[in-house]
């Protein structure tokens, strides 16, 4: 899947014997969320889907962060649209490999571009483990919960952090964190908007393993291969039940994010907020 620019591919995609990986590839922005990644993510999961060859996916970033969440640069622009338009458009966070809606459907969609890219991310019955480097935050850390498992480098820092721009979180994190790392904890993360670092996360269940400094796709690959060695039906009817287990209320939580969003969107603080980012990170950049 080639960049939204037409230069480097947003996602790079390989296989390693029966572990394909995916890696986010926009490290010159810090894989924010852009361009083609959503899209080409999508269609890895989907490739991951119809090849039985493939028993687990892992996901990583290039550069030194898993990916920082929406670039800083969309957010700086999206007070000039309205909340539908930006949630179930391309305004925030690129092409998503999502069928286009019509003018009417768009106007009765209840999961919004978020909602429908998660739900087709949340199909995939193969197991698949993320591994984190650096930062995972916002939408990162949404891509980081939809894997069964997280592998993070010992200078990791993840975290929901979507408090300090006015959002309430998107992408299921609503319903993965707090069955994760529980309801007090969930809500401590997306009250204060902190970033937890990997022994923290580990402690709080998070995360499963921290690897050694530097190796988190090592860590990973090697828990894959141990993973992959197993009868891959019996693996995917676990996972199955696995999801049976929070059943029903994925799409309603769903709902309920997009809900919250269609209002966050349009209110003149989540603009201040959004351009005070833009503005801080321009001056960090200069």
């Amino acid at each position: 899947m080639s960049g939204g620019d037409g230069t480097a591919p947003d996602v790079l995609v390989e296989r390693q014997g029966s572990v394909m990986v995916v890696t986010l590839n926009r490290p010159e922005r810090h894989n924010a969320i852009g361009g083609t990644m959503l899209e080409g993510i999508a269609e890895a999961f989907a490739e991951a889907a119809a090849d039985d060859a493939v028993r687990v996916v892992v996901t990583t970033g290039a550069g030194s962060d898993f990916c920082v969440g929406a670039d800083a640069d969309d957010l700086g622009g999206a007070g000039d649209a309205s909340a539908r338009e930006i949630l179930s458009g391309t305004t925030l966070g690129g092409r998503k490999g999502l069928p286009e809606l019509t003018a009417y459907e768009r106007s009765l969609d209840d999961l919004g571009n978020a909602g429908r890219w998660t739900e087709r991310i949340w199909r995939l019955e193969k197991p698949t483990i993320a591994a984190v480097s650096g930062v995972a935050v916002g939408g990162g850390f949404g891509i980081a919960l939809l894997h069964d498992l997280i592998v993070a480098d010992p200078a990791a820092r993840l975290g929901a952090g979507f408090a300090p721009i006015g959002l309430a979180p998107e992408l299921g994190i609503s319903l993965l964190l707090p069955r994760v790392a529980g309801l007090s904890v969930a809500a401590d993360l997306l009250f204060t908007g902190r970033l937890v670092d990997a022994v923290e996360a580990k402690e709080i269940g998070l995360v499963n393993r921290i690897s050694a400094e530097g190796r988190s796709l090592d860590a990973a690959m090697t828990l894959a291969d141990r993973v992959a060695a197993m009868p891959p039906l019996g693996l995917r009817a676990a996972k199955r039940v696995l999801r049976r287990s929070m059943t029903s209320t994925m799409v309603e939580q769903l709902r309920e994010e997009h809900a919250a969003q269609l209002v966050l969107f349009d209110h003149p603080d989540t603009h201040e907020a959004f351009a005070r980012l833009s503005r801080r990170l321009s001056e960090k950049a200069g």
